[in-house]
C-alpha cells in the first residue's frame, strides 16, 4: 500500500478518526494493529518476520540492561546477529549467489526470497535502539506493546525515516488529540509531498525509465540531460515520500524526523550529507562512525598500527560511504557509487586541510559555483546509483560527449518521451511543458525555503500568504497531483511505487 494509491488516501482518514476516538489505554493497540495491517497490505509474504524481529529486539534490549560484565556483550552480539544476519540474508543473497553462478555455472532461483519492503529501515532502527541500551544512552522499553509500535508506526515502516527510540518512545505516552491547526499544517506538507513524489519524481520517471530500458540506443547529450533529471526525480521522490510521512504521523500527533533540507542548494559535500537523507546519514555517524574513530582498531594492525595512533579520520569516512553504499544495494554499482562520495568528502577534507577552511559567507558567484560543483558531481556518482549493473554505467560514461549538437539532445528528449508517455506530438509537447513547469515550483521552493524561510518546514510559507493566495496554491498542488497521477497510471488502477521501497 504506498502512499500515492487509492488504497491509502481511503484508509488513512478512518485509520486516523479512529485513533481519536479511542480511550488513551487503547490507543497503542489500536496503532499497532493499524500499523501491522498497513505493513501486511505492503507485505504480505514475509509480514511474520516484523513481529518475529521486533519480539527479539525486545527480549535482548531487555537482557543487555539486566545484564553484567560480559554477558552485555555477548546478549549484545547475539542481539545484531540475529537482526543484521536476516537482513543480509535477505538482501544480498541474490548477488552471492550471483558471484557462485559465475564460478560453477549452476543456477539458482531466489525471486521469491526478495528483500522483505522496509527491512532496511526497521533492521536499523532496532540495532539503533539496542546500541543505545548497550552503552547505557536509553534504557531497554518495558513495555513489548509501546516496542512495537515504534518498529511498526504506518508512516515510517516502509522507507523510513529512521527515527531513534529516545525521539519516539517518549511520544507514546501522550495524550493526543485531534487538533485542527496541526492537522492543517500536515495537510499542507502532505500536499508538498504529494506534488513532488508524483507531479515530479513520478512523470520524469516516465522518460527517464525508458532512457535506461534502451540505454545503448541513446549518447551524448540526452545521457547528459537525463543523469541531471534523474537527480530531481530521486530528490523529488525520496523527499516527497519523508514529506508524506512526517506529514501523517503529524495527523497522529506525533513527530519523526526530517529526512531533507534541500540538499542541492548545499555548497559541499560535508553540507550535502547533512541535507540529504538526514536519519541515514545521523544513524552512520552515530553508530559507524564515531565508533570507528573513538575506539580506533587500526593500532591494532602489525607494524603499521603503531603509526596510526590518532584517530582515523579519514579511514572511518571511507568506511562509511562503502557501508552505505552496500546498505543501499546488492550490486557493485552502489559500492562504486559509495567510493565515490567516499573520495569526494575525502578530498574535500582534505582541501580544508592543506588549502584553507571554506567561506562561511561566499559571495553569489563563489556560492553558486560551489552549488553547480557539489550537484554536478553529486549527479555523475549517481549514474552508477541508476544502471543496472556496471557495464552499462561504464558506457553511460563513455557516451556523455559522443554527441553534443542541439538536435541530439532534441531528438533524444523526443524519442524518450515518446515512448515513455506513447503520446502524439501535441501531448509530448505538454508532457515536456508539464515537466519543466513541475522542476521549476520544486526548485522555487527549495529556493524560498533556504533564503526566505532559512532551512525551516516550507509550510511556514503559506502563514505569509493571504487566504486567497493560499487558496490559489492548494488548487495549483492539487492539479499539478491530479495530472501527474492520470498521466503516471493513465487511470486510478495502479500507482507507482517509491524508488526507495527497494533499499
Amino acid at each position: 500500500m504506498n502512499f500515492n494509491s487509492v488504497e491509502y488516501m481511503i484508509f488513512l482518514p478512518p485509520a486516523a478518526g479512529l485513533y481519536f476516538l479511542m480511550p488513551k489505554k487503547f490507543k497503542n493497540i489500536y496503532l499497532l494493529a493499524v500499523s501491522y495491517y498497513f505493513y501486511f497490505c505492503s507485505e504480505a509474504r514475509f509480514f511474520l518476520l516484523l513481529p518475529a524481529l521486533t519480539l527479539i529486539s525486545y527480549a535482548f534490549g531487555r537482557g543487555i540492561e539486566n545484564a553484567r560484565g560480559k554477558k552485555r556483550g555477548w546478549l549484545f552480539a547475539g542481539a545484531l546477529a540475529a537482526n543484521l544476519l536476516t537482513l543480509i540474508f535477505f538482501k544480498y543473497n541474490r548477488f552471492f549467489l550471483a558471484q557462485l553462478e559465475s564460478f560453477t555455472g549452476a543456477e539458482f532461483d531466489l525471486t521469491w526470497w526478495m528483500l522483505p519492503v522496509g527491512m532496511s529501515f526497521y533492521v536499523f532502527m532496532t540495532v539503533s535502539y539496542l546500541a543505545d541500551v548497550y552503552l547505557k544512552k536509553y534504557p531497554a522499553e518495558k513495555s513489548p506493546l509501546k516496542f512495537a509500535v515504534y518498529i511498526s508506526f504506518f508512516p515510517h515502516i516502509l522507507s523510513g525515516p529512521i527515527d531513534r527510540a529516545d525521539k519516539f518512545l517518549p511520544q507514546l505516552d501522550k495524550e493526543h488529540r485531534f487538533d485542527y491547526d496541526r492537522t492543517r499544517r500536515a495537510l499542507q506538507l502532505m500536499a508538498l509531498g504529494f506534488f513532488k513524489k508524483i507531479a515530479v519524481a513520478d512523470v520524469l520517471a516516465m522518460s527517464i525509465n525508458r532512457v535506461h530500458n534502451d540505454l545503448y540506443s541513446y549518447s551524448g547529450l540526452i545521457l547528459i540531460f537525463t543523469a541531471f533529471m534523474y537527480s530531481f526525480q530521486l530528490y523529488a521522490d525520496f523527499s516527497g515520500y519523508s514529506d508524506i510521512a512526517r506529514a501523517c504521523a503529524m495527523i497522529l500527533d506525533f513527530d519523526i524526523a526530517e529526512n531533507f533540507n534541500v540538499p542541492y542548494l548545499a555548497t559541499s559535500f560535508s553540507a550535502f550529507w547533512q541535507r540529504w537523507h538526514i536519519s541515514l546519514s545521523s544513524w552512520f555517524q552515530d553508530y559507524i562512525f564515531t565508533p570507528f574513530v573513538w575506539t580506533n582498531p587500526l593500532k591494532k594492525l602489525p607494524v603499521i598500527g603503531k603509526k596510526l595512533e590518532k584517530p582515523p579520520v579519514l579511514p572511518a569516512i571511507a568506511l562509511v560511504f562503502i557501508t552505505s553504499g552496500i546498505w543501499h544495494g546488492n550490486t557493485w554499482n552502489f559500492v562504486i557509487w559509495g567510493a565515490f562520495h567516499a573520495v569526494y568528502r575525502i578530498g574535500e577534507d582534505l582541501m580544508r586541510k592543506y588549502y584553507k577552511k571554506p567561506d562561511k559567507h561566499p559571495k553569489p558567484a563563489k556560492f553558486w559555483g560551489k552549488v553547480a560543483w557539489v550537484f554536478s558531481l553529486v549527479t555523475f556518482s549517481q549514474i552508477f546509483f541508476r544502471c543496472k549493473d556496471i557495464p552499462s554505467a561504464l558506457y553511460y560514461i563513455r557516451n556523455l560527449f559522443t554527441d553534443l549538437s542541439p538536435s541530439g539532445l532534441a531528438r533524444g528528449i523526443y524519442n524518450s518521451v515518446k515512448a515513455g508517455f506513447d503520446a502524439t506530438p501535441i501531448l509530448i509537447y505538454g508532457y515536456l511543458a508539464f515537466c519543466l513547469a513541475g522542476l521549476a515550483v520544486l526548485i522555487a521552493t527549495d529556493l524560498y525555503r533556504h533564503f526566505v524561510l532559512k532551512g525551516r518546514c516550507l509550510t511556514g510559507a503559506f502563514d505569509r500568504m493571504s487566504r486567497a493566495q493560499r487558496w490559489l496554491c492548494y488548487y495549483v498542488l492539487i492539479a499539478f497531483i491530479m495530472a501527474g497521477f492520470i498521466m503516471n497510471n493513465g487511470g486510478y488502477g495502479a500507482s507507482a511505487s517509491f524508488i526507495y521501497n527497494n533499499f
